[in-house]
Formats: C-alpha cells, sequence, structure tokens
C-alpha cells in the first residue's frame, strides 16, 4: 500500500466518500484558491480498481489534514 499523508485543510465525514466521484470538488475547496477539475481522485480510485486494487481516504475533520491510500494486489509469482 501507498499512503500520504497531508496536513491539509482537512475533508469533513459526510464528503469522504464523494471526493471520489467524477468532478466532484468539495464544499470547502471552493473558498481556497486550489484549482481543480475533481477528476483526480476519482481516476486513482478508476485505475485502483481495474488492477483489483481500492483507493480509500481518511480525514479525522476539518483542519486535521488526510490520509489517501491506495491499496493494489501483488503479482503473481511466476
Amino acid at each position: 500500500a501507498v499512503r500520504v499523508k497531508d496536513q491539509g485543510m482537512g475533508i469533513p465525514n459526510g464528503e469522504l466518500k464523494r471526493i471520489f466521484k467524477r468532478f466532484y470538488r468539495a464544499p470547502n475547496v471552493s473558498a481556497t484558491r486550489v484549482k481543480g477539475t475533481g477528476l483526480g481522485l476519482f481516476i486513482v480510485r478508476s485505475v485502483a480498481q481495474k488492477h483489483g486494487g481500492r483507493a480509500f481516504a481518511e480525514s479525522a475533520g476539518a483542519g486535521q489534514g488526510s490520509t489517501f491510500t491506495l491499496q493494489l494486489p501483488a503479482a503473481p509469482r511466476q
């Protein structure tokens, strides 16, 4: 697994499942100058699922930062 932890604005609990939807931008992001299309996390999760893995996010809430995890299965031994 690969984990990326930040000390950013955090993600409210109710938004954690929504952030992986196509074109989704959390309401608290629009008040900042952070630009984006809302596609990044959607693409990460889509690619992970196509390879039998998963991607998810955790956050203790606003102002607490977030942790993003990407898990992919190990390749079979040959």
